[in-house]
């Protein structure tokens, strides 16, 4: 039994099949006109802010899941830590990111075909949004992503493998091949800049820092994924390295690559984009190939606009039934999620167990914040990117609070550092935002948390019609703990909401009333300064409150198990 256990379990290999997949999507494809554009020369030192933020975060977030090792852990430990409201709020922001995810990718897929179909896209303003004709393709696009997650697990996880491994393997050819190019053809003391965005990112230089386009410029959304294996943490193999060892490799692994692919392709951008462009609908570095007749790397290129899209959009799918389970089995969620249940059809002779519910919600939901975004790919970037940055802050206040058994003296202390850090850094750069993404990414998280602690009071009330629709509606009603004296699962609740608030209002300020022809505004400064205060008073009070929680009901939480240490001569001669 052990073994067999031990054989349906992760590996290395599988972990860093999800972490890439999830992280190499298509922000890479998409991203690297638009942060240029925003951040003229300092667009490469924004790709190192953004990926040195996400290396804090998963830090954190990796010490949070070796100590308490759980699959479904990023809502089940702020679960046990902090109680059901601040579970909510982070179930909220965790299913709209990773419902939005594969909507975002596939209209990523139908700009990959755009080059070639250009009904598929009408131009808005300075942006392009899907035709009636791009929707149709979108949704196919979806369908496919929901529908391969139908695979069974291992089948699925092999899929995942090549399909990384293959939208891996092409920027690297395109950062080789257009890199040796640039070096070859382009002379000392030219100048390279993309012809469409030269007086933008010109105009802007100096008064634009790159910390502003890191959320907003789909910085933070091309690095998003890295999280994939932490929510398998209870599903990784044991022996041999162990899980420790499986998950950093993973998750440190990947973020340390895409940092270097990323910054690498941004700065092939920036020696091509001089080069006269085409088809403004045709990836750049398809351009940029074709103008050197390589031909073959054009088609490689286009073959990765439809692949990378699609495979983050499995990872996502797939982590995202293993979550919104762990909701249901807390019962924030409807109780019939938590389980998979046989599918209707058989893969190879064999009936499949599948979160055929799950996916089918999630792919509703998509299709909604697809209609919400107006089928551009921007907008529902902003939608993943604010709400991902609402679930990354909460992991260092459990990771804190929870003082996990056998963490102890200098680890402790470097979790805290870490943690308190990160919140704190996660605080600058939502304020550093776009007041739209603010807005709507927190707007969509206040009215997912408002529906999950809604539905079930309403599921109670003999309503006409809302009565009849929810009646099968099964969850446990929290609402009530607002009006009990005392309750210590509403304080937590209320601290972070606060801190979400102050955020809100200090980026309105910011960009409404400050001064934008200056680097330095007064006004900016001091939002800055109020927004830096709010996150380094409010993270100990949530840390408090949390264990004030925690006293009164006591968590459960997964056992940790010990680093394996290798094995002496002696012993093994034994």
């Amino acid at each position: 039994m052990a073994e067999a256990d031990e054989r349906r379990r992760l590996s290395t290999l599988d972990l860093v099949g999800l972490a890439a997949g999830g992280v190499v999507g298509s922000g890479w494809l998409m991203a690297a006109g638009s942060v240029y554009a925003e951040a003229g020369d300092g667009a490469v030192w924004a790709w190192v802010i953004g990926g040195a933020l996400m290396l804090l975060i998963a830090a954190v977030m990796v010490e949070l899941g070796i100590a308490l090792p759980k699959t479904g852990g990023l809502i089940f430990l702020p679960l046990q830590a902090a109680g059901p409201l601040v579970a909510t709020v982070v179930a909220a922001g965790l299913w709209i990111a990773y419902a939005v995810n594969p909507a975002s990718e596939a209209v990523a897929m139908v700009h990959g075909l755009a080059f070639q179909f250009e009904s598929l896209l009408e131009q808005e303003g300075g942006t392009y949004r899907l035709s009636g004709a791009g929707w149709l393709w979108a949704v196919v696009f979806m369908a496919a992503i929901v529908g391969l997650n139908l695979l069974p697990p291992r089948r699925l996880i092999r899929l995942n493998l090549f399909v990384t491994a293959v939208k891996v393997l092409i920027p690297v050819l395109i950062i080789v091949f257009l890199g040796t190019a640039a070096a070859d053809t382009c002379r000392p003391g030219d100048v390279w800049h993309f012809s469409t965005l030269r007086e933008s990112a010109r105009s802007q230089a100096g008064t634009i820092s790159p910390l502003y386009v890191v959320l907003g410029g789909s910085i933070i959304y091309a690095y998003i994924g890295f999280q994939a294996p932490l929510d398998f943490a209870g599903n990784v193999k044991r022996r041999g390295t162990g899980e420790a060892a499986r998950l950093r490799w993973a998750v440190y692994g990947t973020l340390i690559g895409a940092f270097l692919l990323y910054t690498a392709l941004q700065l092939v951008f920036v020696q091509h984009c001089g080069r006269p462009m085409t088809n403004m609908l045709d990836s750049p570095y398809a351009q940029f190939a074709m103008a050197l007749s390589m031909t073959w790397l054009v088609w490689l290129v286009h073959v990765d606009a439809l692949l990378s899209p699609m495979g983050s959009g499995i990872v996502f799918t797939h982590a995202l039934t293993r979550e919104v389970a762990a909701l249901s089995r807390a019962h924030l969620t409807h109780r019939g999620l938590q389980t998979a249940r046989r599918a209707s059809f058989r893969f190879r002779g064999a009936e499949i167990d599948a979160y055929w519910m799950i996916l089918l919600v999630n792919f509703v939901i998509g299709l909604g914040m697809l209609a919400l975004a107006r089928g551009r790919w921007e907008e529902l970037v902003a939608l993943n990117s604010v709400p991902t940055m609402v679930v990354y802050a909460l992991p260092g206040v459990v990771l804190v609070a929870l003082r996990p058994p056998g963490v102890r003296g200098a680890r402790r202390r470097v979790h805290l550092a870490l943690a308190y850090t990160a919140f704190i850094a996660i605080a600058l750069v939502i304020h550093e935002a776009r007041w739209a993404d603010v807005w709507r990414g927190m707007a969509a998280v206040g009215i997912g948390a408002a529906l999950l602690l809604g539905l079930p009071r309403l599921a109670r009330l003999d309503l006409p019609f809302v009565g009849r629709l929810l009646r099968r509606y099964d969850a446990r009603d929290h609402v009530s703990r607002f009006a009990a004296p005392g309750d210590p699962a509403v304080r937590p609740m209320l601290l972070f909401l606060a801190h979400l608030a102050v955020l809100v209002v200090c980026t309105f300020l910011r960009e409404h009333l400050g001064d934008k022809d200056h680097a330095y505004d007064p006004l900016d400064v001091a939002t800055l300064l109020i927004v830096t205060v709010s996150a380094a008073v409010v993270f100990p009070l949530m840390v408090r409150a949390a264990r004030r929680y925690m006293a009164s009901a006591p968590p459960t939480l997964p056992a940790p198990r010990p680093e394996p240490r290798p094995k002496s001569p002696v012993t093994e001669g034994t």
